[in-house]
């Protein structure tokens, strides 16, 4: 296995089976695709699954902490911004917790990925939103 699965199964102990499907891929961008719709769903649960939510932010900070490659199949900090943290601002409830697990430094330097799928009106209440939530008394940020 892949030492970057190894990884991901230690974030993320409850999606074996979408990490043993993931062996078979050709590498961290589709990882990153489904994880984003696993962030979701752990959104959409009743309470949300904050264990899963907790495990797919701590993974995309090891991930954005590796070195760039120059090979799609094991480049894991572009696999982040593009399959990842591009589409946070698409989904409200991700969208509107976003201030508990990002600083406001990433938010700003992820500006480019967020405006990609976001017009400039949106972009600007996306960051209002995001500003307006993030408080001092919140847990330290996991990106």
């Amino acid at each position: 296995m892949e030492f970057w699965l190894e990884k991901a199964a230690e974030y993320l102990p409850g999606l074996d089976d979408l990490l043993t499907r993931e062996q078979a891929m050709p590498g961290p961008m589709a990882l990153w695709i489904d994880l984003h719709f696993e962030l979701v769903k752990a959104y959409d649960a009743s309470p949300p699954n904050q264990a899963l939510i907790r495990g797919i932010y701590d993974f995309a900070a090891w991930c954005l902490a590796q070195p760039q490659t120059d090979d799609v199949s094991t480049d894991l900090p572009t696999a982040v911004a593009v399959a990842f943290i591009e589409h946070l601002p698409l989904d409200r409830p991700v969208a509107h917790d976003l201030h508990r697990w990002m600083s406001l430094e990433s938010f700003e330097g992820f500006e480019s990925l967020f405006r990609y799928h976001l017009s400039d009106e949106e972009y600007r209440q996306f960051s209002r939103d995001f500003r307006s939530r993030k408080k001092p008394s919140d847990p330290p940020p996991r990106l």
